[in-house]
């Protein structure tokens, strides 16, 4: 071949189609790929790692979503209602898990002196407990009244079942272990913390504190009346009837009560409901019937007149009441002096707690029903609690 480019024809076309496969067959050679540096390393890094972000946020919000669900859920069904207010007095507030620990206080106290206990029956009277323990709490000052924390300790101990022993017996350090430990094992099994059930224990005291104190101005001399009644388990009965007439006639009321009346133990009471001050008798309707007057001031139920029929839900039977005798001036029995107590303490309660700026008692059905499941899940039986007395001072 020519320096210009023109094939020599003596040249062999055979030899040149030779020299082109070997070029063909020859491999080309291509250029290095180059390393990156450190600096365009981390440079690559990051616009990867801007790349990946979108994804990784919404996978992350993906898993947020689903673990929302069960924490919302049990945050609603056990955190929220248990901080739900339940009772308020001034800036003092129990919620409906401080009323649940108020329940398995009682619980627990009563199934340990071997009584039976009722939620169903105790729930209303406990958020009632709570109210009035912190208003005679708050309100003490108005009647003089302290408490010490020796009081204190003292009423624990009670509970737990170490009776009779005094601040110096029970702080031997052999007697004090001991208290300390069954302490501790009770409130394990009410799930209690110590605050709680001292805060329960203290306020109690102040509760009993007022109500001693304003028994100081019940007298026990009080107007009262001899009341009767006659019991059936239908409003008409045909015995009425011959009750009044046996009555206008002259015979005693306690003749007529064993002769008609259908009340289980009439042969042992004959009739008689005892005698009676104003203000004990707990079914109202009872107590206006045979206590109050009417518009014309004059009394609702007159002496030796048989009344017209009453019914008595919690017996289910119809009564006919019967007031004997009047005494102006008869001396208290001890139980009915507690319950004149007791109703000297709900009207003070109440006159102080109307003069509360901020005053709340929240029940219904669906808090009913909350709490009584949070205590049905407590799972409280009564131990016996050993006492161990000092041996110093053991025969005092």
């Amino acid at each position: 071949m020519s320096t210009d480019g023109i094939i020599d024809p003596e040249i062999n076309p055979q030899e040149l189609d030779s020299q082109s496969d070997e070029v063909e067959s020859t491999p080309v050679s291509r250029p290095q790929t180059r390393l990156l540096n450190r600096r365009e390393l981390v440079a690559e890094k990051k616009a990867q790692s801007r790349r990946n972000r979108p994804y990784i946020i919404g996978g992350f919000l993906i898993f947020l979503v689903i673990l929302t669900v069960p924490i919302y859920g049990f945050v609603r069904e056990f955190v929220l209602p248990s901080r739900e207010i339940a009772v308020q007095v001034n800036d003092k507030i129990y919620t409906r898990g401080d009323v649940v620990d108020f329940v398995r206080f009682h619980q627990r106290l009563a199934l340990e002196s071997g009584n039976e206990f009722s939620v169903l029956d105790q729930l209303l009277s406990s958020l009632e407990a709570m109210s009035e323990n912190e208003i005679a709490y708050q309100k003490a000052p108005l009647l003089g009244i302290t408490v010490t924390e020796d009081e204190v300790q003292g009423a624990i101990r009670e509970t737990i079942g170490f009776r009779g022993l005094t601040t110096a017996m029970a702080s031997e350090s052999g007697v004090k272990s001991d208290i300390d430990e069954a302490f501790r094992q009770l409130l394990n099994r009410i799930q209690l913390s110590e605050d709680a059930y001292t805060d329960i224990i203290r306020k109690g005291l102040f509760r009993e504190k007022a109500r001693r104190a304003l028994q100081q101005d019940v007298s026990l001399l009080q107007p009262q009346i001899h009341l009767y009644s006659l019991e059936f388990l239908r409003g008409t009965n045909p015995n009425i009837e011959r009750a009044q007439r046996r009555l206008i006639s002259g015979d005693l009321i306690g003749d007529v009560a064993v002769d008609l009346s259908e009340e289980v133990g009439v042969q042992r009471t004959r009739g008689s409901l005892g005698w009676t001050p104003e203000f004990i008798i707990e079914n109202q309707d009872v107590e206006d019937l045979v206590f109050g007057r009417n518009a014309n001031g004059e009394k609702n139920l007159q002496s030796n007149t048989l009344s017209d029929a009453v019914w008595i839900g919690e017996d289910s039977v119809y009564r006919f009441y019967y007031i004997d005798e009047v005494s102006e001036v008869r001396e208290l029995d001890s139980e009915d002096l507690d319950a004149l107590t007791d109703h000297a303490l709900a009207v003070w309660l109440e006159d102080q707690r109307v003069l509360i700026d901020d005053y709340k008692l929240n029940f219904d059905s669906e808090i009913f029903a909350w709490i009584n499941l949070q205590v049905l899940n407590t799972n409280i039986a009564p131990t016996a609690t050993p006492i161990t007395l000092p041996q110093s001072g053991l025969n005092q």
